[in-house]
């Protein structure tokens, strides 16, 4: 370990008990000895961590007795204050403990790095179902879902792939008249004519056959399809179909079914150190295996719970396939909270699977950790140059701000935080700007600031203004001067020109320039186009829903399902204001709603 690395964690080498404050000290000694979660709290009374524990009494105390790794060190040095909820088992709090993270997000907890589930092909549950593609999987709705996909382009060609040879509804909702996709022959066509059920049925049968693996059905169907376009003279056509046909060929043959049964299975692996837990997970669909993810997080807690806690988060959002198979102590715990099928294998090819799959995260946490700490450790050095520069001990906290609005419409302004010099989403925010009209940076920026600072409870160490000395005024203005929050650190990015940063001012009006090419200088590069980013794709969110946005909106009364109806049935806003009551009645909204549409709009 490198020197700057060590002066890092000297000064958490403490006892506990140097900094631990009474209340504290109070708490730690009337823990209970039930289950429950315990919530540690900073100094502003922030939750940064979250955790279960069979016996609260025993688990709390360990942190703050005997040895532990530095990450788990830092963590301690920040604890002001704990909570903890009693309840009946490990099941309700393991259960619990994932309800509060995903309520206050802590910190120091697990998050999946990348919170986006795959991609999966749905078939919708409605009376014309159509055939999506999503990454949004529910658990409990009545939509059937096939996948996951390694990645959208491949689930984009079997989608189209299947909207030609079997096609559903494709608009939504379904149009008075034919649309496009029904001429080309991509839409069953609900608009056009009376679908039977069962015409829905048996193309929702052929779907799910070559979903499910099954491809003989389509690949005769395909092959027809061609034949008909080759008599026809529309070799075009019958060249698109010939790939379709390729396209399926070439994906069996690459297949190496492993497993015949064809049950979706998942095979989770972990290996860990004194610092660093690496969880792996291959996904196996029809017999094959067709994925791999990790993860690795820092160890704050006994390595079977963070993997309790890590799969919980993962299917909260990911489908849950018919059976898990996974090495660990409490099998019958995972089993139940997820409710899912789970084994140890004992022998056998699952077992040669999982023991791979465990090797894999083994030779991560033993190889590519050592890149990762590596990259740790410069940007911690970044970090302390640019704090040494600014003149100020630390900027583990960096809140950045930016607005974004054309010629004054559809004002909107953002934040995001950078936490130990990296992206924090779970403290990024957006606000509408509600008091400042027209075009007016300024005037956004102070409100902005008021608004997000005004409660003075804040660890905030460096705030970077995107923009010249007018910007950088006003932040002094509003958090120095107004709120008195002299502990944050407050420079503006100043721009030349051709819109890159030239320089920074700091909140003394000094100028600094770092090296074009340095660390620093990237550092704050990566920061301005992270907060700009968030800030165009917040308006440009803004704006698309200010657009679809009607009168009906503004009338108690009027839902989305209803506000769907009206705009389904008539023409124009003007169109229903015309309509007689009995005409709306007849669509199914209450009289006195309909009454008070009418007097309204």
């Amino acid at each position: 370990m490198s020197d700057e690395w060590k002066s890092q964690f000297s000064h958490h080498s403490l006892l506990y008990g140097d900094y631990m404050n009474m209340t504290l000290k109070k708490k730690l000694e009337s823990l209970p000895s039930n289950p429950g979660c315990y919530l540690y709290k900073d100094n502003i009374g922030e939750i940064i961590y979250v955790g279960k524990a069979k016996n609260l009494k025993n688990r709390v105390k360990s942190y703050f007795t005997g040895t532990h790794n530095k990450k788990t060190q830092i963590l301690v040095s920040k604890i002001e204050d704990l909570e903890y909820i009693i309840v009946n088992s490990e099941k309700e709090a393991l259960i619990l403990e994932n309800n509060l993270i995903k309520k206050y997000r802590p910190y120091y907890n697990i998050r999946l790095k990348d919170d986006k589930s795959y991609p999966y092909l749905m078939i919708t549950k409605e009376e014309h179902p159509r055939l999506i593609l999503t990454r949004k999987y529910k658990k409990n709705n009545k939509n059937i879902y096939f996948g996951p996909y390694v990645d959208s382009k491949s689930a984009s060609q079997v989608k189209q792939i299947l909207d030609k040879i079997y096609p559903l509804r494709r608009c939504n909702p379904i149009e008075k008249r034919p649309c496009m996709y029904y001429q080309i022959g991509e839409c069953i066509g609900p608009c056009a004519k009376k679908i039977s059920q069962e015409e829905y049925k048996k193309q929702i049968v052929k779907i799910r056959e070559f979903l499910n693996g099954d491809t003989k059905k389509i690949l005769e169907d395909l092959s027809k399809k061609m034949k008909n376009h080759i008599n026809n003279l529309e070799f075009e056509s019958a060249a698109q179909i010939h790939n379709y046909i390729k396209s399926i060929e070439v994906s069996v043959q690459s297949q190496v079914v492993s497993d015949s049964s064809k049950i979706d299975r998942d095979y989770i692996g972990f290996c860990y150190n004194s610092d660093y837990i690496c969880i792996q997970i291959f996904i196996s669909r029809l017999g094959n295996i067709i994925e791999r993810k990790v993860e690795y997080f820092s160890l704050y807690d006994q390595p079977e719970q963070i993997v309790y806690s890590y799969l919980m988060q993962y299917y909260a959002i990911n489908k849950v396939p018919k059976e898990i198979y996974i090495d660990i102590k409490n099998i019958n715990l995972l089993s139940e909270v997820i409710d899912v099928k789970t084994i140890i294998p004992k022998r056998g090819t699952h077992r040669k699977i999982l023991n791979t799959v465990v090797e894999n995260a083994k030779y991560f946490l033993n190889n590519n950790l050592e890149t990762e700490e590596l990259k740790e450790r410069k940007l911690q050095v970044t970090l302390n140059n640019i704090a040494e520069k600014l003149g100020v001990t630390s900027i583990n906290s960096i809140d950045a701000f930016d607005n974004s609005n054309i010629m004054g419409v559809d004002a909107v302004s953002v934040k995001v935080n950078f936490t130990n010099g990296k992206k924090n989403p779970y403290k990024y925010r957006k606000f509408k700007v509600k008091e400042t009209q027209g075009i007016n940076d300024v005037g956004t920026m102070k409100e902005v600031l008021y608004r997000n600072y005004k409660d003075r409870k804040t660890n905030t160490e460096l705030l970077i203004i995107d923009g010249g000395k007018s910007h950088l005024n006003a932040a002094i203005e509003i958090v120095h001067d107004k709120l008195k929050l002299y502990d944050i650190k407050i420079i503006g990015l100043v721009k030349n020109d051709k819109h890159i940063t030239e320089y920074i001012i700091t909140d003394d009006y000094e100028i600094i320039e770092f090296p074009k090419k340095s660390a620093e200088y990237l550092f704050f590069k990566q920061v301005q186009d992270e907060v700009h980013r968030f800030a165009i794709t917040y308006h440009r969110a803004t704006k698309t829903k200010n657009m679809f946005a009607s009168s009906l909106d503004n009338i108690s009364g009027i839902g989305k399902a209803r506000k769907q109806i009206l705009l389904k049935s008539f023409s124009s806003i003007e169109e229903i204001k015309n309509a007689p009551e009995e005409k709306l009645v007849e669509l199914g909204i209450p009289k006195n709603i309909a009454k008070k549409l009418k007097r309204e709009l």
